[in-house]
């Protein structure tokens, strides 16, 4: 369903690309230079664990094995910053975002449950693309991407603070369309997916490895600051 919706977005602002009449930069680009952002984000979450017990007479085990895990979705949002550079049709850039958007996976043994949650993202990635007719810039991205994990362990004991709260780095790739609609101001459409490292979490006797993956849709607006 999420690929459906990117393709339909995606047909309407390339349609819209083409209908608009063109705005230019300062070096006849209208994606040229410093920009700033806002976007809202439609978040698929999944994750993978591993488990195994780590024997603790202090911590006996609470969980004996994962029988079956559910994930969950999320909408989000976030800001966006960013340089770009043309050259003749081509576009060079670099861009930074923080996004809000959450997500979980629920492991079960049968009996007992752990949730890993995502909270927030950091991404930091560059974009390659090219003009069309200075109406619209088509992109791919490739970057690194920051991922917030938490859990409250296992049956959600730690119930006063979070148990586990760290950060993991993903690789992050995807591609979209940006069309300028009024001078300085554009819109764009992107999809993307993150793959992050092992996370290994300690619980008592229990010990658990994650390996997050996510996938966005992004709909933001652009205001291009020349």
């Amino acid at each position: 369903m999420s690929h459906k919706i990117f393709k339909i977005t995606f047909l309407a602002i390339l349609i819209t690309s083409i209908t608009k009449p063109a705005l230019a930069g300062p070096d006849g680009s209208p994606f040229e230079g410093l920009y700033v952002g806002v976007t809202s984000v439609v978040n698929t979450f999944d994750s993978t664990a591993t488990y195994r017990e780590v024997p603790n007479d202090d911590f006996p085990s609470n969980f004996s094995s994962i029988s079956s895990s559910v994930s969950s979705n999320s909408y989000g949002g976030g800001i966006l910053a960013g340089y770009g550079l043309s050259y003749g049709p081509l576009y060079y850039g670099a861009e930074a975002a923080f996004i809000v958007d959450k997500g979980n996976t629920v492991y079960t043994d049968g009996a007992n449950t752990i949730r890993l949650g995502k909270s927030n993202t950091f991404d930091i990635n560059g974009r390659l693309g090219f003009t069309l007719a200075d109406k619209a810039l088509i992109f791919g991205l490739v970057g690194y991407s920051g991922i917030n994990l938490k859990s409250r362990g296992v049956n959600e004991l730690q119930n006063d603070n979070l148990d586990y709260n760290t950060r993991v780095t993903a690789l992050r790739y995807g591609g979209g369309i940006e069309v300028e609609i009024f001078e300085n101001i554009a819109i764009r459409a992107e999809y993307t997916q993150s793959t992050g490292a092992n996370s290994t979490y300690r619980n008592g006797s229990d010990e658990f490895t994650f390996k997050p993956k996510t996938s966005r849709i992004m709909l933001s607006a652009v205001l291009h600051m020349y």
